[in-house]
Formats: structure tokens, sequence, C-alpha cells
């Protein structure tokens, strides 16, 4: 299945420049009104899987919140120049931050917002993953947070909301935006990215309802050479000694930043198996190794099944946490069953 060169999305001629969101059109709607009505808060927490679109949301209401097009039809209208700063990334009334967050960008964001703006209604910051933001960081966010400047807008993403400090959450109102049905996925990357339908749906149901992880992966051939050698990995593993186990733990670890994504490999290969075990294959996401997962049904008991689950989602809350990825995919690989 060969993929393109770009994650850009198609060109949109009838909106030009506006950030498009795809989904949560509800959600979406509702935000946009209250930026139009003036009634947009100072602070918003989206909440949801990693590769959702919370940034890609994130950087449309940046838009809405800096528009000059007053009398625009559409809001925001992605035509003036401030929509196409932001969208470009150049705004000088749009930061964001780092991720994760140290306590020195922090506070540097804190003096950039308490300025007025350069040429817009309102100065916005986004930050991103603010559940992986040090401890530091985030106690120097809660003054900003508590008394925000009264032009600035604070735009924060986690994709483990749990995992955000409750001061954090409870100066903010919280968005959730929850992992999409596979047929709106597959849908979106057809209309948005011109993806044939056969592979939009493939994408969809590997992506586990992320449309940023299945735009990706359609752009980007080493996303999914990545997800093959993790699910290689996990098969060499499964057959392998002590030894070997901790040597493919330190493999995979080396490159830290896709342990998150290869684990959630793993969680879909194990929660297939438990479909298959019970006979209902039509949910199953990895159906290109379809035929290794029946080997694997009868080798192991539904309730090992259910244990490597819990195990693996533990060690993406410990990565979460910034758990030391090497330790992380060690513990893990020695607790498969043999």
């Amino acid at each position: 299945m060969p993929a393109t060169t770009t994650a850009a999305p198609l060109p949109d001629p009838e909106h030009g420049f506006r950030v498009r969101v795809h989904g949560y059109a509800p959600i979406v709607t509702g935000l946009l009104r209250a930026v139009r009505a003036g009634t947009f808060g100072q602070a918003y927490l989206l909440a949801g899987p990693p590769a959702v679109g919370k940034r890609t949301l994130a950087r449309l209401l940046a838009q809405a919140l800096t528009c000059s097009a007053a009398d625009a039809g559409t809001w925001p209208c992605g035509a003036c120049g401030s929509c196409r700063q932001v969208a470009h990334g150049t705004s000088p009334d749009v930061d964001v931050a780092p991720s994760p967050l140290r306590i020195e960008e922090a506070r540097a964001l804190q003096g950039r917002v308490a300025l007025a703006p350069a040429g817009s209604r309102h100065r916005v910051a986004v930050l991103p993953e603010v559940d992986r933001a040090s401890l530091g960081a985030v106690n120097s966010l809660l003054k900003t947070l508590e008394e925000p400047p009264p032009h600035t807008v604070l735009l924060l993403t986690a994709s483990q909301l749990a995992d955000v400090l409750p001061t954090i959450r409870s100066r903010c109102r919280v968005v959730v935006l929850p992992a999409q049905p596979v047929a709106d996925v597959a849908a979106a990357l057809v209309a948005g990215w011109g993806v044939s339908a056969e592979r939009a749906e493939w994408l969809a149901r590997l992506s586990g309802g992320r449309l940023g992880w299945a735009a990706r992966a359609h752009a980007d051939p080493a996303l999914l050479e990545a997800r093959e050698q993790w699910l290689t990995g996990l098969a060499t593993a499964l057959g392998g000694d002590v030894a070997g186990r901790l040597s493919l733990a330190a493999r995979l670890a080396a490159d830290g930043g896709a342990t998150a994504d290869g684990l959630s490999h793993w969680s879909g290969w194990w929660r297939d198996l438990l479909l298959v075990q019970q006979a209902v294959p039509e949910p199953v996401v990895n159906r290109d190794r379809l035929a290794e997962l029946e080997s694997a049904a009868a080798r192991y008991a539904a309730a090992d099944v259910v244990r490597v689950i819990e195990a693996v989602e533990l060690a993406l809350r410990r990565l979460a946490a910034n758990g030391n990825p090497q330790l992380t995919l060690e513990v893990l690989a020695l607790d498969l069953p043999a």
C-alpha cells in the first residue's frame, strides 16, 4: 500500500487557509459560536487520545480568536492576514509551547502572554500535552491560569486527563475529544486527503479512531514500518528467553519517541487476539495478521490475554508519566507469557 509524500490535507477552496477539523461538529460549532458571541472562556483543556485532533482544534480556535474579518460569513474566515499567519505558524499573537513543558519555558511563556496583542483582539497560548509537563512548569502556570491577562486565552491539551493535576483541571473548561468511529475516520481520509477507500478503511482501523495518526501513517511509510517492527518484536519476545526479551526491550526503547505508539500496537494485537478467541473477527484491527492471531488463539488462555492487555496499559501510563522507556519495556517484556 504505497503512501504519498505529505500529511497535509487537500486544499479547501471554499475556506482558504482556515484550519480544517474533521468530525466533532457539535463541539467545534459550540466553541466557535462562543468565540463570536464573546462568551469564550480564557482557559480550556482539550483532552483525548494522542493524535486525535486536539492540536488541530486548538489551531482553529486560535484562528477564530485572532481573525480580523469581523463581518465574515464564515468564522474564522481563513483569508485574512491573521488566519494565514496562524495557518503557517507565524502569528505574533499565537504562542505554541514545546512539549513536554519545562519550568524555564513556562516562565518565558508567562512573560509573553502578559504583553498586549500585536495586531489581534487576543493573545493565544497553546500548551500541548500538559499531562507530561514537569511539576515545576505546572506550578508556574497556576497563577496565569487563575488570573490570566484580560486579552489572553490559554488552550491546553492532554492525552491522559487523569494525569493532569486537579489544580490545573479546576481552572480550565474541559473539552473531551474521544476517538472517532472507524467509518468517520475513513471518510475523512477519503475527503480530506484523497486516500482510496480501501486504504482509508485499513488505516482507520489501525489508528483506533485517531485521524491524526491515520493521516500521518498515510503520508509517512516509516510509521507503518515501525508498526511491523513492533509486532515482529512481539512475536520474537513470545518465543524468546529472558536474555532475548531484555535485548529486544533495549532495541525498541532506542527510539524513545515511538515507544507509546509501539505499545499501542501491542495492545491492539492482544485485544484482537481476545476477539479471535471469542469468535468475533469483524472488529479485528490487525487483519493483515489474522493467520498469526488465529494460531496464537489456541496457545493462550483468555485470562492471560486480559492480564497482558492490563500490563500494556500500565506501561503506557508509566510512559505518560515520563517513566524510563527501556525499564518500562523490560518489565513488560518479562511479564509476557511464554
